[in-house]
């Protein structure tokens, strides 16, 4: 895990290459944490989040995808 110091800006970030579920490489950059170890944490959260298994039933994909949207979605009246 690779945390850098943005000196003009006083902050750190993350800069690394991962494999996305179809296997084509990718390179994640985030920027803005306050200190190297957020930045370090945000990397490892988002490698295990990468990570997850596929293999899931359907019940389990409707729960993450209510987590995920949950945030997003407006109630509609």
């Amino acid at each position: 895990m690779a945390a850098y110091k943005d000196e003009q800006r006083g902050t750190w970030y993350v800069s690394f290459h991962y494999y996305d579920w179809t296997g084509k490489n990718c390179r994640k950059v985030k920027r803005g944490f306050k200190t190297k170890r957020e930045a370090t944490e945000w990397e490892h959260h988002f490698r295990m989040k990468e990570a997850a298994d596929l293999d899931m039933t359907f019940g389990e994909f409707v729960q993450a995808y209510t987590r995920d949207m949950k945030p997003k979605m407006k109630h509609n009246t």
